[in-house]
């Protein structure tokens, strides 16, 4: 079992740091903490010296958690955010149909015209 519990916080460890994989790396975290934890107390029932490999890897299951909560965290902003701007363009206004008919001569006049006008309120 401390063998797991190392194998499943070294994976979670590593899986924590991507996001919208870290939900599933925090459940491995958890399994190998609870892993770790069981491990380590069942040795020292027994009074087995050799408990170095449970309680690594309860340490490193442990240490895992906070980081796969903090990718949790910026993975919730992160698609939040790509959410808010799909829809903040898709609802204001359509980008194809907006510009697809402009005429762009119009334009280039509206600009010089502008210019034109601010050259002149400055004199």
């Amino acid at each position: 079992m401390g063998i797991a519990s190392l194998v499943l916080g070294i994976i979670s460890l590593i899986a924590g740091w991507i996001p919208f994989i870290c939900f599933i790396a925090f459940v491995l975290a958890i399994v190998g903490l609870i892993l770790g934890i069981v491990d380590t107390v069942k040795k020292n029932k027994t009074g087995d010296k050799k408990r170095g490999i449970s309680i690594a890897g309860l340490i490193i299951s442990a240490v895992a958690i906070p980081i796969i909560v903090f990718s949790s965290i910026v993975s919730f902003i992160l698609f939040a955010v790509a959410l808010e701007e799909n829809n903040y363009y898709q609802d204001d206004y359509d980008w194809y149909y907006r510009y697809d008919n402009y005429d762009y001569d119009d334009w280039y006049q509206d600009y010089y015209n502008t210019i034109d006008y601010h050259v002149y309120e400055m004199l």
